[in-house]
């Protein structure tokens, strides 16, 4: 059962490493045979020990010695096996869990923070325990059978001393037929008290006591698949790639593992009985101390610190503490530290980068502004230098779309992300340098605003500018002829994903027959091809009362819209 356990345990880890090399681009077939192999292995490795435990249970309720509180042994017996199907279960379900490939990409977390911890501090104190019943167990039928023994030897003295010469050839029969197997039992059992589950008792005889020794190398063959040797932990404990410190509930260290000499560059030996907290920065050791020592919590604590090496140099790392109880119930704490140098390096780089893409980035806004600012001014000398007053319209137009899209770029450069524009603050500038174009003494136009935050990308910032110019432009143009003031209205709201653009005037309305695919002009053909970069749709008509409305409707940061960018 042992190596069952541990199979499925080394080769949950294994497909974990697999899974993050796939994940980083590695889809070769060695490693999806891999993947499915460790996959295979850990569900029959689960599987078998199932199977296994079940077999070890009928086998443990034997009563071998025919003791008279076998009863209360067997409830004991049962009570541990219980909590160790419990345990197994947890671990079970939460192995399973990870190897499923259809439960998502957080297996080495749910690996590193749950299923390893509890392997160590739950299921294997589990088997230990019940591996210390067994062998009290054991040992008690061992001293059963030694008294009955010493019993028999007894009346076999009595007798040769009515038969000397027959009881000596007794004494030598008995002696190679009860005596020397139970001295063999004695010392098995020994052995495999202190650990050793390797040993068995070979007895050459067809008695009683060879039937109790094939069931004494049964139970041991049964414990040794169900218990985890010390030597085999301790391998386990040494080969971790983090390092591993356990300490008294004092924090006087007692263990260390091969990667805390390797990377502190301490001696195991002079680290044993030191206070853990002295690995640390001095100014940290109070704060260390409340977090660790005072720590009641089930569940565990993962924070970030600074270590230092021998040579006094500090390393970042990530430090995960458990508390576990020995068999004397004595606290102990385990500390598992991780080497985050090369991560907080990358973070640094990364870092780096981003801010050098940043000033990169508001540079390009910046001048784009800059070179649209220096078209629009040309344009501005062709309407001082142009006599023709439809040409010089015309040029006017054309220089208000510019600003409006050179206002978009200085929007995104005095942003910090560059990404984002708030296209209702832009709106009420952007009226305010059409106004300024078109404003005149003789009609006074107010402009009123119902619009809420909405955020587009640069993608669709460009189109909307363009249709709100050319939208507003034209009411400027044609809806107020033959009025001395005039209101525009425009809303904006943002409803189900969909942005919603209303721009509605009270002026003198559309002709009577208007029909937009006959009697459309340049700026209505420039709003509907603006309107399908955007994936939308558009309404011209007139208002209930009087004057014209423009509705336009589209979805938030779709990734059309980036032709004129």
């Amino acid at each position: 059962m042992t190596s069952d356990l541990q199979n499925s345990l080394l080769y949950t880890r294994n497909y974990l490493t697999e899974v993050d090399k796939r994940e980083r681009g590695d889809n070769s077939i060695s490693v999806t045979a891999q993947i499915r192999e460790s996959r295979r292995v850990v569900e029959r490795s689960l599987d078998n020990f199932e199977t296994d435990f079940q077999m070890f249970l009928e086998r443990s309720k034997s009563n071998i010695a025919e003791e008279e509180d076998f009863d209360e042994f067997v409830i004991q017996i049962e009570q541990l096996a219980d909590s160790l199907q419990t345990s197994f279960n947890y671990y079970n379900s939460l192995t399973r869990q990870i190897v499923n490939p259809e439960e998502g990409n957080f297996g080495n977390e749910i690996f590193t923070v749950t299923v390893e911890p509890y392997f160590r501090n739950t299921v294997l104190p589990s088997l230990m325990e019940l591996r210390s019943l067994f062998n009290d167990r054991v040992n008690n039928q061992l001293a059963e059978l030694e008294s009955r023994a010493n019993t028999t030897v007894r009346q076999i003295i009595f007798v040769t001393f009515l038969a000397f010469l027959i009881a000596l050839v007794f004494t030598f029969i008995v002696y190679r037929s009860i005596a020397r197997p139970i001295q063999k039992l004695q010392r098995t059992a020994d052995e495999l008290g202190s650990g050793d589950l390797s040993k068995r008792i070979q007895i050459n005889t067809k008695d009683e006591l060879a039937d109790l020794a094939s069931s004494f190398n049964s139970m041991a063959e049964n414990l040794s698949k169900s218990m985890v040797s010390r030597s085999y932990m301790n391998n386990v404990i040494q080969s971790m790639g983090d390092m591993l410190i356990v300490t008294d509930q004092d924090n006087r260290i007692e263990l260390v593992n091969h990667a805390v000499t390797s990377t502190l560059e301490f001696k195991a030996d002079k680290l044993e009985g030191e206070f853990f907290f002295e690995l640390f920065q001095s100014d940290k050791r109070d704060e260390l101390d409340q977090t660790y020592s005072q720590n009641d919590l089930d569940e565990p604590v993962v924070d970030e610190w600074m270590m230092k090496t021998e040579s006094q140099k500090e390393i970042p790392v990530v430090v995960t503490h458990t508390e576990i109880f020995d068999q004397d119930g004595k606290r102990k704490h385990i500390y598992v530290a991780r080497d985050v140098t090369d991560q907080k390096e990358a973070e640094r780089q990364i870092s780096e980068s981003l801010k050098e893409k940043d000033v990169m980035l508001s540079e390009i806004h910046h001048r784009v502004k800059n070179n649209l600012a220096v078209i629009s001014g040309l344009l501005e000398m062709q309407v001082w230098n142009t006599q023709d007053e439809s040409t010089a319209e015309i040029l006017k137009d054309s220089q208000l779309k510019i600003k409006s899209m050179s206002l978009v770029h200085e929007k995104l450069y005095q942003n910090e992300n560059f990404v984002d524009i708030d296209i209702a603050n832009y709106t009420k500038e952007l009226v305010g340098e059409i106004q300024k174009t078109y404003h005149t003494k003789r009609k006074k136009i107010e402009t009123l605003f119902d619009c809420e935050s909405i955020l587009v990308t640069l993608n669709q910032a460009i189109p909307i500018s363009l249709l709100l110019n050319e939208s507003i432009v034209n009411i400027y143009k044609h809806a107020f002829k033959g009025m001395d003031k005039g209101e525009i209205t425009i809303r904006m709201k943002l409803t189900d994903g969909d942005i919603h653009i209303k721009i509605a005037d009270n002026g003198v309305g559309l002709p009577e027959g208007f029909n937009k695919e006959a009697n459309g002009s340049m700026g209505l053909i420039l709003i509907e091809t603006l309107t399908k970069q955007l994936s939308g749709t558009y309404k011209l008509q007139n208002g209930q009362k009087f004057g014209t409305e423009l509705l336009i409707s589209f979805p938030i940061n779709d990734q059309s819209g980036g032709g004129f960018v």
